[in-house]
């Protein structure tokens, strides 16, 4: 993977009425000179009671809005809660757009690919793959893929990417990956719902660990040792500088500060795994 350095910044109405009420004023004008009665329409007036009621009884006009046509997942043998799922965030897509967008907060926060709703709509009508690390529909040119972990919460946020393309994950996914880690541990999730369990975020060790190509292997140290990540107590998200390493490995420097007060700068290694990118190393240098 060739990709340069850069800094990632971030940061949504009768006529009748109208006439009563002009005779009634030119009638206040000249009580004086008459009864009161004249020139008002009287009870047994034809014409008033038939305007009358034309304006009591016409129905008021609406508009409706047509209803959005429902985006269908198809079926995964012999894994229906991915059809449903999926099926949760599609209707939402459908329907509101912007609400399958904001409950997404697992993914960045461009989330520019939801915006290929047709698309969706025609890749996910066909039957979903069962694969090792996730479901996904496709169409030979686009694919929806949604993680295990997105499928167990039940209501998965799939990435939408070219079929061809099977290497989606970039900086952005690593950078949002940080953020979400440290604002757990700043006790501040991007959801309350955001947690270890149900969303892992720290690399399982499924393969040696070894960003520098040592050889040394091993586990990521964070997987190993939870414990001697630093306790981060603020951290700003707004600058942070992501470094590619080799192969799959990411290095993103942040400026933080720890619980103790230090400040400095911290920096993350991470690397793809089952659900993305996941945290493999922390450390805080003091500035």
């Amino acid at each position: 993977m060739n990709l340069s350095s850069r800094r990632i910044s971030r940061r949504y109405r009768s006529r009748a009425v109208v006439a009563a009420l002009a005779i009634g004023a030119l009638a206040a004008s000249v009580s004086a000179c008459d009864d009161g009665t004249s020139g008002l329409p009287q009870d047994n007036d034809p014409a008033a009671s038939a305007s009358t009621s034309a304006a009591d009884t016409t129905p008021p006009t609406t508009t409706r809005e047509p209803a959005a046509e429902r985006i269908v997942v198809g079926a995964v043998p012999g894994n229906p809660g991915a059809t449903r799922a999926v099926q949760a965030w599609a209707d939402d897509l459908a329907a509101d757009p912007q609400r399958a967008v904001e409950r997404c907060w697992t993914q960045p926060p461009n989330r520019s690919m939801y915006g290929q709703i047709e698309a969706i709509r025609s890749v996910v009508a066909a039957p979903g793959v069962d694969g090792q690390y996730a479901v996904t529909w496709s169409d030979g040119t686009t694919s929806v893929s949604a993680k295990r972990s997105e499928i167990a919460s039940g209501y998965a946020c799939p990435n939408v990417h070219a079929a061809s393309n099977t290497d989606f994950y970039g900086p952005a996914d690593a950078e949002w990956t940080l953020h979400r880690y440290l604002s757990r541990e700043t006790g501040r999730p991007v959801d309350p719902a955001d947690t270890e369990d149900r969303y892992p975020l720290v690399c399982p060790g499924n393969s040696p660990w070894d960003p520098e190509s040592t050889g040394a292997g091993g586990e990521p140290p964070l997987k190993a040792d939870p414990d001697s990540a630093p306790r981060i107590a603020s951290f700003d998200t707004d600058e942070m500088t992501v470094t590619p390493l080799r192969g799959d490995y990411m290095s993103i420097d942040v400026p933080a500060t720890d619980v103790a007060g230090n400040s400095g700068v911290a920096t993350a290694v991470l690397s793809i795994g089952p659900d993305g990118y996941c945290m493999g190393e922390l450390t805080l240098a003091p500035s």
